[in-house]
């Protein structure tokens, strides 16, 4: 089972500041979390940012005001 990291609104601003080369960025309130792949033009979860395909992943804010993002990347 994956674990978690929650992180709160300053965290979670300096995380996806100095994780941006991983492929964190900010959609409005949600977390994304980009992943280049040429596959990435035809899935449900494909997007094209950045002059490439990849698969994104959103972290959304939760009720309690923060995000939950895989400790992996913490």
């Amino acid at each position: 089972m994956a674990s978690y990291a929650d992180l709160n609104y300053v965290e979670a601003h300096n995380f996806v500041e100095k994780n941006e080369s991983l492929g964190f960025y900010w959609d409005g309130w949600d977390m994304v979390k980009c992943t280049p792949n040429p596959n990435g033009y035809s899935q449900k979860n494909g997007m094209y940012r950045n002059s490439q395909w990849g698969f994104a992943v959103k972290i959304p804010c939760t009720d309690q005001g923060t995000w939950k993002v895989l400790s992996k990347y913490v």
